[in-house]
């Protein structure tokens, strides 16, 4: 089960995933009031435990850009999460990022969307459009292949996501006090997604 922490936009964000370990920390780059200069994120790359993957968060970018700041931080990952097709994923690839490829799930239709990336993409991620309310673990649950999941998830909810067996959860303002990321709900993400982790394994 992996666990992405994402909108990290602060130093201090990144002290407390130290702390808390959480597989990913994401950083973005696109539109969005979590976006950070690319200056910020190389001093929280570098300030980051060295068990925690990078992923650079991108939307509809020209692929120059998204190669120059993946090169410029080393990223370990790198996430698309607008249109981007397969020949842009491909190059990406050919050049040895690792990529995972987001969708925005609305409809049923979108999860056979999403399947198309699976042999292309390191991971797929199923998220909701941003604004949008619904309950996207309905539509997850029809995917029959392993999938990321984020749109709505909080301390609170969160069984609800683990209990469809996703390979990794991604959450961001799930874990955020007044659009800042909050130690105490980060904190009880993973101690929910560590008790699930010894689940899986008695079950194995």
């Amino acid at each position: 089960m992996i666990v992405k922490f994402c909108g990290l936009k602060r130093l201090v964000d990144v002290e407390m995933c130290n702390k808390l370990q959480p597989d990913m920390i994401g950083l973005i780059f696109a539109p969005s009031p979590r976006k950070v200069e690319k200056d910020l994120a190389k001093d929280m790359v570098l300030a980051k435990s060295p068990s925690i993957k990078s992923v650079g968060v991108f939307k509809d970018q020209n692929i120059s850009e998204v190669i120059e700041i993946a090169t410029y931080l080393q990223l370990d990952f790198v996430q698309l999460h607008g249109k981007e097709d397969y020949e842009y994923m491909k190059h990406l690839k050919d050049l040895g990022f690792r990529v995972i490829k987001a969708i925005e799930v609305e409809r049923q239709e979108d999860i056979k969307k999403a399947k198309r990336y699976v042999e292309i993409a390191d991971f797929v991620l199923l998220d909701r459009p941003k604004g949008n309310s619904l309950d996207i673990t309905e539509f997850a649950k029809l995917a029959d292949f392993d999938y990321i999941i984020a749109g709505g998830i909080t301390p609170e909810n969160i069984d609800k996501f683990l209990n469809l067996n996703p390979v990794g959860i991604d959450i961001s303002s799930g874990i955020e006090t007044d659009g800042f990321k909050d130690f105490v709900k980060m904190k009880k993400i993973i101690d929910k997604t560590n008790k699930y982790k010894v689940g899986e394994t008695k079950n194995e």
